[in-house]
């Protein structure tokens, strides 16, 4: 037999309401189990979140929304300043060390010339300029053509004998000095003693080409008495008249002069 069309209809509507029934208990039951949720599960499935590579949840290029929540890219993006800031000093740091090292060899370089320096003039100091000599012929020739002339009492020139009037190895200056001294005074010059033996010894002597001797004249005297400072007498009694480093010397036949 059968089965009413009427019972059948009330079958499924029971049926359904059932079901219905068992759903809506069902989400209650999930509700109330979510709320009663602890936190710590909370922040783990956070940080199992966060451990997730970016690209594994979005796709790549697309942009993330800034609202008060910060992904890895957002991070490293508030990062990438700093590290761009710090860049430069990082690099400026072996520059700088470099610069010192080049001021530090420069420092030791100048301190080396300076070195130098002071060696060289210490041994400048020691070794004294030689002052340039000159021979007999070249002297007599300079005296000549200046005006002035040379006499010897025994006729000769030889440096070894004391008779002779000899230039031989004077000083360059000396013959310069007693040239100037004719042309200030404008008097007649005789150089009558030179570099021959027979003068007082000395470092400032006749034979190491310092001193000279003169014929005396009434032009001459007159010109160095009146002209240079009296300071005082030699030991064998000739008053000394000096002009800054020139001292002429009275004696009894000749000016002995000191050019220096």
């Amino acid at each position: 037999m059968g089965t009413h069309p009427c019972k059948q209809r009330r079958a499924r509507l029971t049926a359904g309401a059932l079901l219905a029934l068992q759903i809506s208990l069902i989400a209650s039951a999930s509700h109330a189990a979510a709320a009663d949720l602890p936190r710590s599960s909370t922040a783990a499935t956070t940080s199992v979140r966060a451990s997730v590579p970016v690209s594994a949840i979005r796709p790549a290029g697309a942009r993330t929304a800034v609202t008060g929540t910060y992904d890895a890219d957002v991070l490293a993006t508030a990062r990438s300043p700093y590290r761009q800031a710090t860049a430069p000093r990082t690099e400026t740091a072996p520059r700088a060390g470099t610069e010192a090292g080049t001021k530090t060899k420069t420092e030791t370089k100048a301190g080396a010339e300076a070195g130098t320096t002071s060696r060289t003039e210490a041994a400048a100091s020691s070794h004294p300029i030689r002052p340039i000599r000159i021979g007999h012929v070249q002297a007599t020739q300079q005296l000549r053509k200046a005006g002035l002339r040379w006499k010897s009492s025994g006729g000769c020139t030889n440096r070894s004998v004391r008779t002779c009037t000899s230039l031989e190895a004077v000083r360059a200056a000396t013959v310069a000095d007693v040239i100037a001294l004719k042309q200030r005074s404008g008097c007649p010059v005789v150089v009558t003693g030179g570099t021959e033996v027979g003068h007082a010894p000395g470092r400032y002597s006749h034979h190491r080409g310092y001193k000279l001797d003169i014929k005396p004249n009434d032009c001459i005297n007159r010109y160095i008495t009146r002209e240079h400072v009296l300071d005082g007498i030699r030991g064998d009694g000739a008053p000394l008249y000096r002009d800054s480093g020139t001292v002429y010397a009275r004696e009894s036949d000749h000016w002995d002069i000191l050019f220096r």
